[in-house]
């Protein structure tokens, strides 16, 4: 088990002040997701913490990680989502998280098919923490209450369409894990 205490004041020696207040938003929204989703407080505070532990490094020091711990990057992950490759290796290298944490670290930004509970609440809880202000937020950060699935096909249409306006490639793995919520027996569109 990870010292929440501890792991806190490291993270914040690591990032900038802005990401910080992001990242205990984010913390604080993982906890409340993870009681109401009877899921383990203490991975969902430690995921939160540590998932964008590395995103304010320039792309050097992504670069530098990425050697150090072996990371290849798809074409995708290059860029904007490296942040979650290389966060997930710190998580695991340098704080010695549990596996499901570094898991969640790694899929906060893009989800996957077959997504665990942790890995669910914390890309939510970075979709919708209180530092968030974009149109139908606070329609996401409700259905994340309510229907989680519901919230995670939401929040993955919202991203798609987001990449899609600003001309980026979108991940398979967002396509993936979208795919997978909508041909699961247990598909949000029939539970909403």
């Amino acid at each position: 088990m990870l010292d929440l205490d501890a792991l806190r004041q490291a993270v914040s020696h690591r990032v900038p002040a802005k990401r910080l207040a992001h990242t205990l938003c984010v913390e604080r929204e993982a906890d409340a997701l993870a009681w109401r989703w009877n899921a383990c407080r203490e991975d969902a505070r430690a995921a939160a913490l540590l998932h964008d532990v590395t995103k304010g490094l320039s792309d050097e020091a992504q670069l530098k990680l990425c050697k150090e711990y072996d990371i290849v990057a798809s074409q995708w992950e290059m860029g904007k989502l490296l942040h979650a490759l290389t966060g997930a290796a710190v998580a695991e290298h340098e704080f010695s998280a549990p596996p499901a944490v570094v898991r969640a670290v790694r899929w906060h930004t893009t989800g996957r098919a077959g997504m665990s509970l942790l890995e669910k609440i914390i890309y939510l809880a970075d979709y919708v923490d209180s530092t968030r202000r974009f149109h139908k937020v606070h329609v996401l950060r409700q259905l994340c209450y309510t229907n989680l699935e519901a919230a995670l096909l939401m929040g993955f249409d919202l991203s798609i369409e987001r990449q899609i306006a600003t001309g980026r490639l979108i991940c398979p793995a967002t396509l993936e894990a979208r795919n997978a919520l909508l041909t699961n027996r247990g598909s949000p569109l029939r539970n909403a």
